[in-house]
């Protein structure tokens, strides 16, 4: 029996795929991704990891950088705007793999596109393209790849950001798979760093990856044949080959079982933190009359986010504790409560300190059992079936628009906040995406 080359199958695909073939629902789904990133990419334009990358890059006039005034080079603004995206964890969440999906190849198509000025049509295709290609990779390497420690959307961003330039370039089959095989060589990302700025650096430098990848593709440089088969088999335990090239047979859209997040931290945090906030809706003085908080939680939750006390903003992030005490002390969990000011709140580290975490393997990632223990031994059970934002409970769309809303008002005032919401939700219509991207930077408030 031949042996199947499936990175070939997925290149001739996506390089062979028109807008007029993805389904409406694919499309509104696409949208939601790009103004839910976009935003998230606002709200943390002044943050200090895209502060202290503003320094390194040299200005040029190629495209746009989120929320700021100053431009730059279409590879570097693809650095800093991915660091921005992925800067406050707040950004979507592909559930079987635990990848960010939107941010990589968003970062790297929102800079290209602008400089060459692609349709919203052609970018909402080549978009799509990235989405599936990093989830493809994604699900063959699950869930081995992710439990072994590496950081499973760096790794898969350079294919993401590869194949959607790739598909803004139009490269032919055998090229796209060259792009593909590029990336293999340029992939990384360990969950070690969690909590740093390196950790908002794999998103970035993914997108750079890509682009060059695909570039250097358009250019005949060529690659190995199988190359993402090969690469799979030395970074997963549980390597699934047919899953990189499931989309080409059933047409099993991944970016449909994309999420987005309520709260700007960890996503295994989520049904902790609706369980928190409910308890404090009963009583808003609770976080003074606990003795204890008992959890039960997936043990991914405690891989991934078992900082007890975190040092800064960054950490709060990856801190179940923390995200559980800032519901239950102020009864909000947005991006002021997962902040450095709030990490060293006194009453903060009180209640992280009471927090007691059981796993359990049947418990999902977006469920959760709480019990809070007050004084005199009263106890009040809460059963979070399934988390805000997850796929059975989904954020609406007025909730991306306010979660947007709350992040872009203050970077870009209001009325051009509300003009990007439109304009994204009519991206189709959109004819060169430079003017897109204008709205998104701080050129209309200089």
């Amino acid at each position: 029996m031949a042996v199947v080359d499936h990175t070939a199958k997925l290149a001739r695909f996506l390089s062979q795929l028109d807008y007029e073939d993805l389904p409406e629902q694919v499309v509104e789904q696409a949208k939601r991704g790009i103004l839910n990133s976009l935003g998230c990419g606002l709200g943390s334009s002044q943050v200090s990891s895209t502060q202290k990358v503003l320094g390194l890059i040299k200005q040029a006039d190629q495209a746009s950088l989120l929320g700021r005034v100053e431009r730059a080079s279409v590879e570097d603004a693809a650095l800093l705007n991915g660091i921005a995206l992925t800067a406050a964890d707040y950004d979507d969440t592909h559930l079987r793999t635990v990848i960010h999906p939107s941010g990589t190849p968003l970062a790297a198509l929102f800079s290209w596109a602008e400089h060459h000025h692609l349709s919203g049509k052609e970018f909402l295709l080549a978009f799509v393209c990235g989405v599936e290609a990093q989830c493809a990779v994604g699900n063959a390497i699950s869930p081995g790849h992710y439990r072994d420690g590496w950081h499973i959307t760096g790794t898969t961003g350079s294919f993401g950001a590869a194949a959607s330039v790739a598909k803004g370039l139009k490269l032919e089959p055998q090229r796209y798979a060259a792009a593909l095989g590029h990336a293999c060589s340029m992939a990384a990302g360990i969950r070690a760093m969690f909590g740093t700025d390196t950790k908002t650096l794999h998103m970035g430098r993914a997108a750079q990856n890509g682009i060059l990848a695909a570039n250097l593709a358009s250019h005949g440089f060529e690659s190995c044949t199988r190359s993402i088969e090969s690469w799979a088999k030395l970074v997963s335990s549980t390597v699934d080959e047919q899953l990189i090239s499931t989309l080409t047979q059933d047409k099993k859209w991944q970016i449909l079982e994309n999420t987005f997040k309520p709260y700007p931290c960890g996503i295994v945090i989520h049904p902790l933190i609706d369980g928190c906030l409910e308890a404090f809706s009963d009583d808003r003085a609770i976080a003074e009359k606990l003795e204890e908080v008992d959890v039960v939680v997936n043990p991914q939750c405690v891989r991934l986010c078992s900082i007890k006390h975190p040092q800064s903003g960054l950490e709060t992030i990856f801190s179940l504790y923390h995200g559980c005490a800032v519901a239950l002390v102020y009864g909000h969990a947005g991006p002021t409560q997962f902040s450095d000011q709030t990490c060293n709140d006194v009453a903060i580290a009180s209640v992280r300190d009471k927090i007691k975490v059981t796993t359990d393997e049947a418990i999902r990632d977006d469920e959760a059992h709480l019990t809070f223990t007050y004084r005199g031994e009263y106890q009040k059970k809460i059963y979070v079936k399934h988390a805000t934002g997850s796929l059975a409970k989904p954020m609406t769309k007025l909730s991306l628009e306010e979660k947007f809303l709350d992040q872009a008002v203050p970077i870009l005032g209001q009325q051009i906040a509300q003009k990007a919401i439109e304009a994204s939700w009519g991206l189709e219509k959109v004819e060169d995406m430079a003017d897109f991207a204008c709205l998104f930077s701080q050129v209309h408030r200089s």
